[in-house]
């Protein structure tokens, strides 16, 4: 029978087995070190590069504002110049339709002149207007011309009335210059206003008649209702 042979290992004193043991412990410590090293690296990575889209993303939103603000602005510049455009325009056509009403009465008083055949006329209104200005008030406006062939002065007194309804009832108010004496040398322009009293309605007629200094002859009249 052949002897198995012995083999000889070397018992490891208490010493060395700690030694072994603190090793193998390091080795594990300095991976777990070098494991955290890498994920506080990779963080970090994450989040500059994190912070770096944040802050494009601001800049890009201020940009928008920013360009938005300018287009507000410009537009509110816009709407200052056609708000004074409009303003102005508004204006401009209100002298115009003053200028328009001259022109219309300066008009008929030529027309009436040219047209006017009656030699025996002494006078007569070419232009008898009432309109409303505001919600109780009315305003006259009258144009008185001469006769054709008539060289010198025609003097009268110029009657204003204005009819109107008040609880079922007619009423009359008189104008302010109601028998005032005029000299109409060629034409006379008279003007004013009616203010009726509360719950006053239509029909509204306006009478005008101009008569004789010191008569009751009527040299010429008009009538208006609105």
């Amino acid at each position: 029978m052949t002897a198995t042979p012995l083999s000889l290992r070397p018992q490891l004193t208490l010493k060395a087995k700690f030694f072994r043991i603190a090793l193998l412990m390091g080795v594990l410590l300095g991976a777990l070190y070098a494991g955290m090293q890498l994920g506080e690296y990779r963080k970090e990575k994450w989040e500059s590069s994190h912070f770096a889209r944040q802050k494009n993303q601001v800049q890009s939103l201020q940009q928008q504002v920013d360009a938005v603000q300018k287009s507000q602005a410009l537009v509110s510049q816009q709407l200052t110049v056609v708000g004074a455009e409009r303003d102005a325009l508004k204006r401009e056509l209100t002298a115009l339709q003053q200028d328009f009403a001259i022109t219309r009465e300066t008009l008929s008083f030529f027309e009436s002149l040219l047209q006017s055949n009656d030699r025996n006329r002494s006078a007569s209104f070419v232009a008898c207007e009432l309109q409303t200005s505001s919600v109780d008030r009315l305003r006259y406006r009258l144009l008185l011309v001469q006769g054709t062939d008539k060289t010198t002065e025609l003097a009268g007194r110029l009657f204003v009335s204005l009819q109107y309804q008040l609880a079922g009832k007619k009423q009359q108010l008189t104008a302010n210059t109601q028998g005032a004496s005029i000299a109409v040398a060629h034409y006379h322009r008279a003007e004013g206003e009616f203010e009726l009293p509360v719950g006053a309605t239509g029909p509204l007629v306006m009478e005008v008649r101009f008569v004789e200094p010191e008569g009751s002859k009527v040299l010429a009249s008009c009538q208006k209702k609105i």
